[in-house]
């Protein structure tokens, strides 16, 4: 099997959830650091024009969005198992928790005063201006509206309370080892930690707190830095694609040209010749860097597939 090259910034909640997820696991990956806000040639090179953050590559295959990228991972590395079969329904649920409503409720919390003084020591007045115009484009089209405070206020407590209260007796969110339950949750808390204006946010919760540091003890797994030509060049000379799901039934066949796109927030369009759609996948190949064919794998979803043109 070729390499898991994540595309990320290091700031990047999304990412780290994945970074903590290659760490249970135990995996050798390579870091490919892409820009916090658009432009992103590289990336774009790769997936024709998905934006978020972050993506995997292996070889000349390209996976976007997380659910897919842990799923993906989680087939690759099954021990120690992310999403035992037992506690499924339950890791589906607390991922689009974490992901949907403690990471939206976390976004405005980063704009308070304090913790808007924390990112302009760090981006600069300029920089922080620039970041909120690319988070402003990225919501507006599809349908999750950009979260504000009024939502935050609502949400953040309430949802930290719950969760410090399922952690009083347990170590993880569903029992003595973690899932990809854990690491969904995880990254927003992360992401509200890593603002020292807003990280006393989390000072009436000790148990998460504690919770939290057992999730960055287990660590991102062994690193290795690339750059994007290489990324790129491994693409390019890799000759063999990964496994496809068993496909299933659809109006669309293989061969059609189609434009896959999220319909949640970052709805830029990627276009390509469909190549198979599965239960939880549906996957597109498209010329990449150098005119080599990739394919680009999306989530069924929360993105939606139609013959170009339509």
């Amino acid at each position: 099997m070729s390499s898991i090259i994540l595309h990320h910034f290091e700031a990047s909640p999304f990412s780290e959830k994945v970074r903590a997820l290659l760490g249970y696991k135990a995996l050798a990956w390579q870091s490919v650091l892409i820009p916090r806000i658009m432009p992103k040639p590289d990336l774009v090179a790769l997936t024709g024009g998905y934006r978020k953050t972050p993506v995997m590559q292996i070889g000349r295959d390209i996976y976007c969005d997380t659910r897919l990228i842990a799923r993906t991972i989680e087939t690759l590395e099954p021990t120690p198992p992310a999403i035992p079969s037992a506690d499924t329904a339950s890791v589906v649920a607390l991922e689009q928790f974490g992901d949907r409503q403690l990471f939206l409720a976390a976004v405005p919390a980063m704009f308070r005063p304090a913790g808007r003084a924390f990112l302009v020591e760090k981006l600069g007045e300029d920089g922080l201006a620039k970041f909120q115009a690319d988070r402003a484009d990225l919501f507006a089209n599809g349908n999750v509206a950009r979260p504000d405070a009024a939502f935050s206020e609502a949400v953040l407590p309430p949802s930290l309370a719950a969760l410090d209260a399922q952690l009083a007796a347990r170590d993880f969110l569903l029992g003595e080892q973690p899932t990809l339950a854990d690491f969904a949750v995880y990254h927003p808390v992360w992401y509200i930690r890593g603002n020292a204006g807003i990280a006393d946010l989390l000072d009436a919760y000790p148990n998460l707190l504690a919770w939290a540091d057992r999730i960055r003890a287990i660590g991102h797994g062994q690193r290795k830095d690339l750059d994007a030509a290489q990324a790129h060049s491994i693409a390019v000379e890799t000759t063999e694609w990964q496994p496809l799901p068993e496909s299933v039934a659809h109006k669309l066949a293989p061969g059609t040209t189609v434009t896959v796109a999220a319909t949640d927030y970052g709805t830029e369009a990627v276009t390509g010749q469909l190549v198979a759609i599965g239960r939880d996948v549906m996957t597109i190949e498209r010329e990449g860097p150098q005119n080599t064919p990739v394919r680009v794998h999306f989530p069924r979803a929360r993105f939606c597939v139609e013959a170009a043109g339509d």
